[in-house]
């Protein structure tokens, strides 16, 4: 056997699968250049009020006369189709993206809460979100006006930690927004009792968790309404875009009212708002991605599955339990890295060497909330004062499950699983890589500590 074959490949050794040697993501076909061409040669450019989709008679979304909202009526009816498993009972209401997605949500059930059995908002109410999840889970209720709350996460599943809300819960908590991380799904039974309870809202981030069940139930049909994300990293994209699922009517309704500058919509209430429509060449292109979603989430929850069944017998890595009353999301396969096997090697060197061998975007967890570059609420000029300066601050939230899955976890990129075999390649490599421990990394990665962040208007407000 020659030494380039049992080398790693970040020492000069043969990849365990060669480069560009599967897809990647999102996956472009003639599919989708047909559906962009006939949008573009304005083939389907018909004036359409836009149907939001649902079993029954459904709200109509006015898209101010405008011929584009034929692709976004198209988009919602098919969204709802597919991700519902057809059986819909829901609405669909397509938006600019997974971020906007959060906070018109947000104040649609503001402006409707006592109709849906919630309390009314109040200036400075706060929103509980998980300490582990992408920036704008949080940034999104702050631009709202809300305090986000950060609580830490259960080992088990990676999303929110029920007992962690319930310690958060107070008389000013208007909603819970629980995300459904990577390949795992929140305890929405819990969350939703503890919503219940207070009577606040609950939602549902599934940025991450197109075509997944909860019980027998589309995620984002659980909670008052659900989120989602069609940026170019998701299972299902239209390069940028976001979507809102519920089965409130009106809640549907005032979305689809709210993305439209605030024109009127069946029975919301007309609230000055901006444009957050869905582009209708957006709205073409996730059509054609969503025309081919079934087949490839197919494949991608098989392979996650050969991933869970072959990694139970390796060292050095431990899949988390399966969720029995799910079909899991399948954004990305993660599992914790016992470094203690690997020769002591860090966690991104680990990441590096397998990401190498594999040709596919190995990556550690978000960094957490509680200490992320990109989560510097106090650094918001509007949103800080002396009121609410404590509370913002993300040090003051104690995570500890959080930090440690940061420092254990590692998570595998979507476009993998659509590889024929890609777990037994997957074992090939973690063996490959482990034996060698730390000399199969040539250079390790900058270790310095990242200073310290600065919060540009606390002394202003501590000497107010």
């Amino acid at each position: 056997m020659e030494e380039s074959d049992v080398l790693p490949a970040t020492l000069g050794g043969t990849p365990t699968r060669n480069t560009r040697s599967g897809p990647r993501t999102p996956v472009i076909t003639d599919k989708d250049r047909a559906r962009v061409d006939l949008y573009l040669r304005l083939a389907d450019f018909q004036p359409s009020s836009g149907a939001l989709s649902a079993p029954c008679e459904a709200p109509q979304i006015d898209w101010h006369g405008d011929a584009l909202g034929t692709e976004q009526a198209a988009l919602s009816h098919e969204f709802t189709h597919v991700h519902g498993r057809g059986e819909g009972g829901f609405y669909s209401v397509p938006v600019s993206n997974g971020t906007r997605a959060i906070s018109l949500t947000l104040t649609a059930i503001a402006a409707h809460a006592e109709r849906l059995g919630l309390r009314r908002p109040r200036p400075g109410d706060n929103v509980i979100v998980p300490a582990l999840t992408w920036a704008a889970t949080a940034t999104a209720p702050l631009d709202q006006g809300f305090l986000p709350r950060l609580a830490d996460v259960d080992k088990r599943t990676l999303c929110l930690d029920p007992a962690s809300v319930r310690d958060l819960v107070d008389d000013r908590t208007f909603a819970i927004i629980a995300v459904h991380l990577y390949n795992r799904m929140a305890d929405l039974n819990a969350l939703a009792s503890i919503a219940e309870e207070h009577q606040i809202a609950l939602i549902e981030d599934c940025a991450h968790a197109h075509g997944a069940l909860y019980e027998g139930k589309p995620a984002g049909t659980i909670g008052h309404a659900g989120t989602f994300s069609l940026q170019a990293s998701k299972t299902l994209t239209c390069g940028e875009g976001g979507m809102v699922t519920t089965r409130h009517r009106l809640l549907a309704e005032q979305i689809a009212s709210l993305a439209n500058c605030g024109r009127p919509c069946g029975g919301a209430i007309e609230i000055p708002s901006g444009n957050d429509r869905l582009p209708g060449l957006s709205a073409a292109f996730a059509r054609a991605q969503l025309s081919e979603f079934d087949t490839q989430q197919a494949a991608r929850t098989a392979e996650w599955a050969r991933l869970d069944e072959v990694t139970a017998r390796l060292r050095g890595v431990q899949p988390f339990p399966t969720q029995s009353n799910t079909v899991s999301p399948t954004y990305k396969w993660a599992a914790r890295y016992v470094l203690e096997e690997w020769g002591g090697m860090s966690l991104d060197e680990v990441a590096a060497a397998l990401s190498a061998e594999l040709d596919v975007q190995i990556v550690r967890m978000y960094e957490p909330l509680t200490d992320s570059s990109l989560y510097q609420p106090m650094n918001h000029p509007l949103a800080v004062n002396a009121r609410s300066i404590n509370e913002l601050e993300p040090t003051r939230y104690v995570c500890p499950i959080a930090s440690e899955l940061y420092d254990t976890v590692l998570a595998i990129e979507h476009a993998a699983a659509l590889r024929p075999d890609f777990a037994d390649a997957y074992a090939d490599a973690v063996e490959k890589v482990r034996k060698r421990g730390t000399n199969t990394t040539s250079t390790k990665p900058d270790s310095s500590a990242r200073p310290a962040a600065v919060h540009l208007f606390q002394r202003e407000h501590q000497e107010a």
